[in-house]
């Protein structure tokens, strides 16, 4: 099975069949709703998408570990990530 990216492009031209709009408009559409994403997270906040998943910012502790190249051990700085939680129907669905 090959495996497949989803670009913007495919994400704006997927909206711009169904909403019967122009591809610009289309495009528009999709960088918007991905700045108004990035920028919740950036915030702290999370975010809930009924019937898809909740995507929510976590904090990860400093930690010990090593270079991969040299062996050299090292402290990982704390940081903070996004972790994705898929609902029980999405789940459900990558399941069958």
């Amino acid at each position: 099975m090959i495996k497949k990216n989803v670009t913007r492009k495919e994400l704006a031209t997927s909206v711009t069949e169904k909403l019967d709009i122009s591809q610009r408009n289309a495009a528009e559409i999709v960088d918007t709703v991905f700045a108004a994403l990035k920028n919740t997270l950036v915030n702290g906040e999370s975010i809930k998408l009924v019937q898809f998943g909740t995507l929510k910012v976590r904090d990860k502790s400093p930690r010990r570990g090593r270079n991969p190249k040299t062996g050299e051990s090292m402290t990982i700085a704390k940081r903070q990530m996004i972790s994705f939680r898929p609902s029980g129907q999405l789940r459900d669905r990558l399941n069958k």
